[in-house]
């Protein structure tokens, strides 16, 4: 063991470029922390301006130590010479120091001196690939990445965009792509610009830093510090122009664009990203379609999202939401109807679900709730993974309140088991002519005494999932969840019920029969504990005491009637 020792270290002290790159190799030679010393000169590689790395020198002003608990070794402080100053998005930087490379600027100083910065060590980013520590990298917490959105402009939605993903948002970094962004067959170089993206398309979220280091094997090395610190990861890696380096008092920036993606990011440690050309991951497409009916317009959005599962929910939910308010420019009342559509890998033929919103405060920042709900629900499912996954939603958008008022229901007062009788729903657009719409249901074979008829709108009071809510049955598939999430009531729906105080009998009687008994014990249960509500729905159609009329506008109100059952 001594002797295998001695060769390591003797072997370390001949090639200490490569004796700890095991598991990345860059084609650079490189110098490790060790032997860097104060007042050393070298240069850094960094697009100030297009796409041509320039050079910049600089001087070693120490070496930091660093606590073992940063899982990063010795930070190395430089000053950039020539009156250059550090600028968001020179993060990865590769800095050399007699030819050789130490490493790649991860950060520096608001309201400070500019023309000082952090090296992260080569020595730590060449252990990015390192697939053991994963689980001990993955989180939210401690990233140091800067981010950038473009396409959407509503303050409130970004500011929820950024507690929802634990990030913060810098404007005037990023002008977005021009147009669709395009693989490319591009191999990176040390001194590019690179773009990490979450979301590309008519809204980009993104990160621009700079590509550190290469391996034959086209591998690359960027940031020198944390995109989201995702231990994991599956970013599209993009090449960037570089408009202008921004001088400013705070912190100088490059102003950027993504031109086309040329790999992915697939490790985002604390100590930068690591990836590789020529790959290029999945992702989940979507499309906003946009209808003003008031003007006529219409308006069409493209946009793709990493495929990961609870990070995109969280994104898809603040893209749809910005694009929706930016859409309908404008705060105050109105109506939305929300067309949500789902194709993914294992739903036939698709998915679909439409709701009707009315607010009279806000409805661009309202209507896209439910379908968000619905969305995260199915990427975060635990059955199996649908992908791949696409997204559809279609929005018709008015200020005026489309709202259909309940206004009198006209039925029988008395009426015998069995018997079918008729129900006059008279209903009353929002400032509109008024309308009756009729339906016929059937009073229960076993029905006694009173019948209660209830009208309403399809979010108040809406049916739950009793067998669901108390623990008589479970959701176990994607198919089930679906069909279940589809039969839930929606705002557009006209409900008339048909209860009947025999229900409390029942009730009572199995209750007494679950006591004494645990032999039948599903006979002791009411019919809406043993089904699911698509189940109950469908039954109680059948037997005529349930009718759904669906509309264009949201049914509002409910109302009550009394009909005694007679005796046969």
């Amino acid at each position: 063991m001594r002797k295998l020792l001695l060769i390591a270290i003797f072997l370390a002290a001949i090639f200490p470029e490569r004796i700890f790159a095991a598991n990345f190799v860059p084609e650079q030679k490189i110098l490790p922390v060790s032997q860097i010393k104060a007042g050393a000169s070298g240069y850094m590689l960094t697009v100030l301006q297009g796409m041509k790395p320039s050079r910049i020198p600089i001087k070693i002003v120490s070496v930091v130590p660093q606590k073992p608990a940063n899982n990063i070794s010795d930070l190395i402080l430089i000053r950039l010479l020539n009156h250059t100053l550090l600028a968001r998005g020179m993060s990865g930087s590769p800095v050399y120091v007699g030819g050789k490379l130490i490493g790649a600027v991860s950060s520096g100083w608001e309201l400070s001196d500019h023309s000082l910065a952090y090296v992260t060590p080569i020595e730590s980013m060449c252990k990015i690939f390192d697939d053991e520590n994963l689980a001990n990298e993955s989180g939210f917490a401690n990233h140091a990445g800067v981010f950038t959105i473009s396409g959407i402009n509503n303050r409130h939605v970004i500011e929820k965009l950024e507690r929802s993903l634990g990030i913060e948002f810098v404007s005037g970094l990023s002008s977005g792509a021009r147009g669709f962004l395009q693989p490319e067959n591009y191999a990176f170089k040390p001194g590019d610009s690179l773009a990490a993206l979450l979301v590309w398309g008519d809204v980009e979220i993104s990160s621009t830093g700079v590509v550190t280091a290469t391996s034959s094997d086209g591998k690359f090395l960027a940031f020198g510090h944390p995109f989201l610190q995702h231990g994991s990861a599956n970013y599209p890696a993009a090449r960037a122009f570089i408009h202008e380096t921004v001088k400013s008092t705070s912190f100088p920036f490059k102003l950027s664009s993504p031109i086309a993606i040329s790999g992915t990011i697939t490790h985002d440690k604390k100590s930068g990203l690591g990836g590789q050309v020529g790959y290029y991951a999945a992702s989940i497409p979507n499309e906003l379609v946009f209808k003003n009916l008031d003007n006529g317009t219409r308006e069409n959005f493209q946009f793709r999202v990493i495929a990961d599962e609870f990070l995109s929910a969280n994104l898809l939910e603040g893209v749809y939401s910005g694009l929706i308010e930016s859409a309908w420019d404008r705060k105050g009342a109105g109506t939305m109807s929300v067309n949500l559509r789902i194709d993914a890998k294992g739903v036939e033929n698709g998915w679909a679900r439409r709701d009707v919103f009315f607010s009279d405060e806000n409805i661009s920042a309202n209507c896209f709730k439910q379908a968000s709900q619905i969305i995260k629900a199915f990427l975060t499912q635990p059955f199996y993974s649908a992908m791949p996954v696409a997204f559809r939603v279609e929005v018709e958008a008015t200020q005026n309140p489309q709202v259909l008022i309940i206004e009198d229901i006209k039925t029988v007062d008395h009426a015998k088991p069995g018997e079918e009788f008729e129900v006059s729903v008279k209903l009353r657009p929002w400032r509109g002519e008024r309308f009756t719409e009729k339906f016929t249901l059937r009073i229960p074979e076993d029905a006694t005494g009173v019948s209660e008829l209830i009208v309403r709108g399809g979010g108040t009071q809406s049916m739950s999932q009793l067998a669901v809510d108390e623990g008589w049955k479970s959701i176990d598939s994607l198919a089930l969840m679906l069909r279940e999430i589809r039969a839930l009531d929606a705002n557009n729906q006209l409900i008339i019920e048909l209860s009947n105080d025999n229900i409390d009998n029942a009730l009572k009687k199995a209750m007494a029969k679950r006591k004494s008994s645990r032999k039948n014990f599903d006979d002791a249960l009411l019919p809406e504990q043993q089904e699911y509500l698509s189940e109950t729905k469908a039954r109680r159609i059948r037997e005529g005491t349930l009718r759904i009329f669906s509309s264009d506008y949201l049914v509002d109100g409910m109302m009550k009637r009394i009909i005694h059952t007679d005796e046969k």
